[in-house]
């Protein structure tokens, strides 16, 4: 019996990450197992196979069809085998360009508009570079993304070299059911990412009189057309007393989840609005009281407290974001920030940043970053600046950090957030130190709230972190 790849599935392997399976509409691989990777090559058209229960699975997931000899997989489904680093992920900056003026955005120094953006050419030499490294997943962000020139046409070459839109980071002002149906025809569907931030404060803090309007409008289209929303809300002095009537009303639209943030205190920010960031303690002391009455009402949608908790209220159980290990014990050679490992950051200049938030007030300082401009994307991949910093393990941290290395609760944490901790350096120290401890992670744990969380949720399930480990997290 002869068998293929079905057109939506395909193997690769890269270094570290010997066997991985790719669905054409999802955004990372599937770990599976050397034997059955092995069948896998052997459904090519060309092995007489015999049947088997492995076999009959595989045709039952959809993963393989029955076919004739000779009968090859599609060039996408083809084996792939790369000589570096696992890289599944792009978080792209398309563009800088914005038809908003938000007081906060953390892609500026100072208040100068950001008008770079990718020219078509170099763009589609990047898509290009991409897919010949085995990235399968884009997320574009600006700026705004869809105030590109040729933001549809840039869609369209995505899916045309076999990768997929995971996400799309945007103000909600473009879009429409024109734009979704595109969407739909290609078979695209990804989590849209809106920026909303909170009831009567939206228009202020976005600096464009009818955005709140307009928002709650893009929301309400994703829902009725089936796409899944995220809500990125900032919190601060502004509006931290409506986020709760916000909550309710994002909830009762469909969307999906909330990211809470606390405004971090940027220049642009703090030039913006003075005195409007909220300590951390408040943060977290605030939203944990949200947190509790959220998950006791009759709700839907989950809600992220970026940096400390996230609650499913349907479910009625949370998480604790700052927490990598529950016994204290993470693994030494896991990557400090599996995010950063696993979504590479590019800035509209064309720079390669560990994440995005590093992308304006950090470069500013003089974080050193590696350019497409002067290398090419495999060999960022495999060394330089940003090889470097995604790579830092636990071990490596803890050896070169002066507050990590000797704190009981590293194990937990890890150092918490990279950018923060940078920035935070710099505030301390006048100086980048990519080694600083994040200071929102030591406040939680340090400061008790490790365990206020617990005992204020107790009547809810807590099953703990379950980690999400990428492929390729252990160097």
């Amino acid at each position: 019996m002869y068998y293929k790849l079905s057109d939506d599935f395909a193997l690769r392997a890269w270094k570290f990450v010997p066997h991985g399976l790719y669905n054409r509409y999802l955004p990372g691989p599937v770990r599976i197992g050397a034997d059955t990777f092995d069948l896998l090559l052997k459904c090519d058209g060309e092995h007489d196979l015999e049947e088997s229960e492995e076999l009959d699975r595989l045709a039952k997931t959809g993963i393989i069809i029955p076919c004739g000899k000779g009968d090859a997989p599609s060039e996408w489904s083809r084996f792939r085998k790369y000589g570096h680093r696992f890289v599944p992920a792009i978080n792209l900056m398309i563009t800088g360009k914005c038809n908003y003026n938000c007081r906060h955005c953390f892609n500026a120094a100072d208040n100068a508009d950001k008008m770079k953006e990718w020219d078509w050419d170099d763009l589609m030499d990047l898509f290009d570079q991409a897919a010949d490294c085995g990235v399968h997943s884009i997320t574009l962000t600006g700026g705004e993304p869809m105030i590109y020139p040729r933001f549809l046409d840039a869609v369209r070459e995505i899916y045309r070299r076999g990768m997929t839109l995971e996400k799309l980071t945007t103000n909600g002002y473009f879009l429409t059911k024109e734009v979704l149906d595109e969407f739909k025809r290609l078979k695209c569907a990804p989590v849209i990412k809106i920026s909303f931030d909170g009831v009567g404060c939206h228009d202020w803090m976005r600096g464009h009189k009818g955005a709140e309007e307009r928002t709650i409008d893009a929301f309400r289209l994703c829902a009725e057309e089936g796409f899944k929303t995220l809500s990125q809300t900032q919190v601060n002095r502004k509006n931290v007393d409506s986020i709760e009537e916000t909550l309710d009303l994002l909830d009762s639209i469909g969307v999906t989840t909330t990211r809470l943030i606390r405004t971090t205190a940027v220049p642009r920010w703090i030039k913006n609005a003075p005195d409007a960031s909220l300590p951390v303690s408040e943060y977290f002391e605030r939203t944990l009281d949200l947190a509790d009455r959220y998950m006791r009402g009759d709700h839907r949608m989950d809600v992220l407290v970026w940096q400390f908790i996230h609650v499913y209220p349907e479910k009625k159980f949370f998480r604790m974001e700052d927490v990598i290990s529950h016994d204290g014990r993470a693994s030494p050679t896991r990557a400090v920030c599996v995010g950063n490992r696993t979504m590479m950051g590019i800035t509209c200049e064309g720079y390669v940043v560990p994440c995005l938030q590093m992308a304006g007030y950090a470069m500013e300082l003089g974080y050193e970053c590696d350019s497409l401009k002067e290398r090419r994307l495999r060999d960022v991949i495999e060394s330089g600046k940003w090889h470097d910093a995604v790579c830092m393990n636990h071990h490596a941290l803890g050896k070169r950090s002066r507050e990590c290395g000797k704190c009981e609760w590293f194990g937990y944490c890890g150092g918490g957030c990279r950018a923060l901790g940078m920035l935070d350096s710099v505030e301390r120290e006048g100086a980048i130190d990519e080694y600083a401890a994040d200071p929102v992670a030591c406040l939680f744990f340090k400061g008790g709230w490790y365990d206020r969380v617990r005992e204020r949720l107790k009547d809810f399930s807590y099953p703990g972190h379950i980690l999400s480990e990428p492929a390729d997290t252990e160097l």
